[in-house]
């Protein structure tokens, strides 16, 4: 059997096992869920904006205005089997990764907590990359439209276990928090992955930091047909090139950090992350925002600033005489920087309306990871990007 499916399934037989007997207590039981209809538009008509990097398409290119980069469903169940011994399993609707709406399951875990301060997790549960994993999907919880996404552009689970210990120290709590496992999705898989984040919250202050190490594996059509064209060429120095820059396996790791200031009435955000998959065609990619917010009644108005940096790359240079492998690096430029300014307005205890303007910037001859790449898209080149969204929770 499959590594994923042993992890769910051993997390749904423990559910199940302790969860007969409670059934008829509703008390148990708790549904609930979100949800975004959000709409945006892209000024830049030969290429598309998307919300994960696994996906082709999305708003640009496709359809100058769509829905595909926002609009999501999700339910979630929440079982109490004892007042230790609890399960959740949750099923989202979205277009990203997957590039239809069919619903997935994203989390399906059982928690014990063993003591007040040690707990555990097992089965599915959000990959823990950045401060807001556990709730990146859920629109309602962020003051944008959508988290910034230099940074968050990802959007996979991870099957494996997961331990948490919490330090009381003074007005400080510390969390430390251990986890291995492996994400697997349509083009992208990770073996082997463990890390550590270490959390400090002290009053409005929260601070988290993190590294990851694993075995990461990109995989698509394409990468196969030009990887395995280019290993197989009698020229040994460009098949060398070509071994080291195949993205199809390869160690990496990925470290983030970032700090959270939330006094009730403004907030400051900022979170900056490395993810060195050198020497790949992926590279090292550092990239971070900073935001800040200003809330007033029941508007929330705030501005962010983000940048992406892509290195470490090694160009074939004039050994690649078809331009191909070449092409496919320069392709891999992803160096911008945006600058968003976004507007809340909750309009109920459960529902807020969003609005939020970006400009991109794409530095000097990068792509700044777009997708769908059309005749006459020019590298380089900066667009806006306007969205508005309805975000809920029921």
């Amino acid at each position: 059997m499959h590594q994923t499916s042993r992890w769910l399934v051993v997390a749904v037989g423990l559910a199940l096992s302790q969860g007969a007997w409670a059934q008829n207590d509703d008390s148990r039981f708790k549904f609930s869920g979100f949800g975004t209809v959000g709409f945006a538009h892209s000024s830049e008509d030969k290429a598309d904006v998307t919300s994960d990097f696994q996906t082709d398409h999305g708003v640009g290119a496709s359809d100058a205005t769509s829905a595909r980069l926002d609009s999501r469903l999700g339910v979630q169940l929440d079982v109490k089997f004892t007042d230790d011994f609890t399960g959740v399993l949750q099923a989202v609707s979205e277009y990203a990764v997957h590039e239809d709406y069919a619903p997935r399951i994203t989390m399906a875990h059982v928690k014990y907590r063993f003591s007040p301060k040690f707990s555990a997790r097992l089965g599915r549960i959000n990959a823990p990359l950045y401060m807001l994993s556990e709730y990146q999907r859920v629109g309602y919880a962020l003051p944008w439209a959508r988290p910034p996404m230099e940074v968050y552009n990802y959007l996979l689970p991870m099957d494996g276990i997961e331990g948490r210990y919490n330090i009381n120290a003074g007005e400080t709590i510390i969390g430390i928090q251990g986890f291995y496992g492996r994400i697997d999705s349509v083009k992208a898989s990770v073996t082997a992955m463990r890390g550590i984040a270490v959390t400090a919250d002290h009053g409005a202050s929260s601070f988290r930091v993190s590294h990851i190490i694993g075995r990461a594996h990109y995989v698509t059509s394409d990468i196969t047909a030009l990887f395995d064209t280019y290993r197989n060429l009698p020229i040994p120095p460009l098949a060398a090139v070509a071994a080291r820059l195949d993205p199809r396996s390869m160690d990496g790791s990925f470290s983030g950090i970032g700090y959270s200031y939330d006094p009730g009435n403004w907030f400051l955000r900022a979170e900056a992350i490395k993810a060195d998959y050198a020497p790949s065609i992926s590279g090292k990619t550092t990239s971070g925002y900073a935001s800040v917010g200003l809330r007033h009644g029941n508007w929330t108005p705030s501005f962010t600033v983000a940048h992406v940096d892509v290195r470490g790359q090694e160009m074939p240079g004039p050994l690649d005489p078809f331009g191909l492998l070449n092409a496919a690096v320069v392709s891999n430029n992803s160096n911008r920087h945006s600058y968003s300014a976004a507007l809340r307005w909750d309009v109920h205890s459960n529902m807020a309306l969003k609005f939020q303007a970006m400009h991109v910037r794409n530095h000097a001859g990068a792509f700044g990871s777009l997708d769908n790449i059309q005749p006459g898209f020019v590298p380089g080149r900066g667009y806006n990007l306007v969205s508005a969204s309805v975000d809920f929770v029921f």
